[in-house]
């Protein structure tokens, strides 16, 4: 017995009488197909309206960082502290560039590169993001130095950094 029968018989022994069937309720209480048709139908509208909204809104702005490097040429006689100021000069424009280039870079990394004499050595990086950038676009609050860098470009008469 369906639960529909118990409703049935319920009605047919309560005192008061018994509602009549809609006429959709009358066609879906015997006819599988009109069933299906209508379970298909509220699906359709179901999943239809859970998709309409990946349909409609626009995509997800996605952040990433940039890794920039950045390779100056030694002058012939120039001090390694020139050298870094020089390298400081260039950092703070990459990191100018690279986030006026792209509105959605969050943040940049910039890493300059020192070549004397065909040895490649990093001088500084600047990893910064755009916040802090905006606060403060000055390269020294933000790089870091790499003092070994003064060894290998054989230069031991300036100071430290």
């Amino acid at each position: 017995m369906t639960l529909f029968d118990w409703k049935f018989k319920w009605n047919a022994e309560c005192d008061r009488p018994r509602r009549s069937l809609s006429p959709v309720r009358l066609a879906l209480n015997g006819d599988r197909p009109a069933k299906a048709a209508s379970v298909a139908l509220a699906a359709l509208v179901g999943f239809g309206s859970a998709a309409l909204p990946t349909l409609v809104a626009p995509p997800v702005a996605q952040a990433y960082t940039s890794r920039v490097n950045v390779f100056l040429v030694r002058e012939q006689g120039e001090s390694f502290d020139t050298l870094v100021r020089r390298s400081e000069i260039v950092a703070r424009a990459a990191v100018q560039r690279s986030f006026d280039a792209d509105l959605l870079m969050t943040d940049v990394i910039v890493t300059i590169i020192g070549d004397n004499q065909g040895v490649a050595v990093p001088i500084l990086t600047v990893p910064v993001s755009r916040s802090e950038w905006q606060l403060r676009p000055d390269v020294t609050q933000w790089a870091n130095y790499y003092e070994a860098a003064r060894y290998l470009v054989n230069d031991q008469s300036s100071e430290p950094l």
